[in-house]
């Protein structure tokens, strides 16, 4: 399973950071799985919003299996970050190329909102930061109050370290609850386990979590 993190200047480190190791951690684990950040253009070095440098390994194209969106300065209206991603709108069109051949799409914190201005969100249930919770519904979206929200091939996660539940959630679902719960313990991290699941999304060996 290949999973891409998109990362652009401005982009929140921890919503970058906190999925990603959760993913590398599954792989060396045995998960049948890989991770890799990717950018629009080419590979190269972005600036995330606390002046953290992201290397990205690859372009972002179809061919992922879950493509992972994370937000960033958003709700400063940023020069750079989610909020001057959308209004350069440049993003966008290879976002949507990239989902629709993934079988899942994952927005974090703000990241959802680059989704939906996507055009990938409609007004289906999807979390976000709360300080952009209004946004979301303006763009017609059933804002849900929630850590995860799980819509099948759709699946969005509320503000900044929510991305970590979300990452553990995907592991769980595609790899087991036994995999996500040992890395958590790693992390000692307390996992969210209102995870809403809104579609038949059940994980692997574990019965979903409501």
């Amino acid at each position: 399973m290949l999973v891409d993190v998109v990362v652009f200047d401005g982009v929140d480190e921890l919503d970058v950071v906190g999925p990603l190791e959760v993913f590398r951690d599954a792989e060396r684990r045995g998960c049948p799985l890989t991770s890799r950040l990717v950018t629009r253009t080419e590979a190269g070095e972005v600036v995330g919003s606390f002046g953290l440098r992201f290397r990205s390994d690859a372009v972002l194209e179809p061919g992922c299996d879950v493509l992972v969106v994370p937000g960033g300065n958003w709700i400063a209206r940023g020069e750079t970050g989610a909020w001057a991603e959308v209004r350069r709108g440049e993003l966008l069109p290879p976002l949507r190329a990239a989902a629709g051949r993934a079988s899942v799409t994952a927005g974090v914190c703000t990241g959802t909102l680059v989704l939906a201005a996507a055009g990938l969100v409609g007004g289906r249930p999807a979390a976000t930061h709360h300080g952009a919770a209004a946004d979301l519904a303006g763009y017609g979206a059933a804002v849900t109050d929630a850590r995860v929200v799980d819509d099948g091939d759709l699946v969005t996660a509320g503000g900044v370290t929510s991305g970590i539940d979300l990452a553990l959630w995907l592991v769980e679902r595609f790899f087991g609850a036994h995999h996500a719960d040992a890395i958590a313990d790693r992390l000692e991290y307390h996992r969210a386990r209102a995870v809403t699941v809104e579609a038949a999304a059940a994980p692997k060996d574990r019965g979903a979590r409501t």
